[in-house]
């Protein structure tokens, strides 16, 4: 094996083990804080404001949709769990307010 092929498959190596364990060390972080907010207030908001715009966009494409009511359950709960809840997990400061229901 040529020394070119050895410093690659190191580097490919010590890079992989670098990625992974910055992955392990960022993802371990969020988990630490959701129990962090678990322990002091009992829960946290379900949806990150991504997910919650991709609820509502789904909903205005199919209101009547057997799924719907239940598609507007998750969202109240978000909106509940948004008022009782004086901190949150994911950052709302540019979503628009959805406390209020429509």
């Amino acid at each position: 094996m040529s020394p070119s092929a050895i410093v690659v498959m190191i580097t490919s190596i010590i890079a992989l083990w670098g990625v992974a364990g910055g992955a392990l060390i960022v993802s371990m972080r969020r988990e630490e804080r959701k129990l962090a907010l678990l322990h002091s207030q009992g829960d946290f908001e379900p949806y990150s404001p991504r997910a919650f715009r991709d609820l509502e966009r789904w909903l205005l494409q199919h209101p009547d949709s057997e799924h719907a009511p239940e598609i507007r359950e998750w969202q109240q709960a978000q909106r509940q769990s948004l008022q009782h809840n004086p901190q949150c997990f994911y950052d709302w400061s540019s979503a628009t307010d959805i406390r209020e229901a429509p």
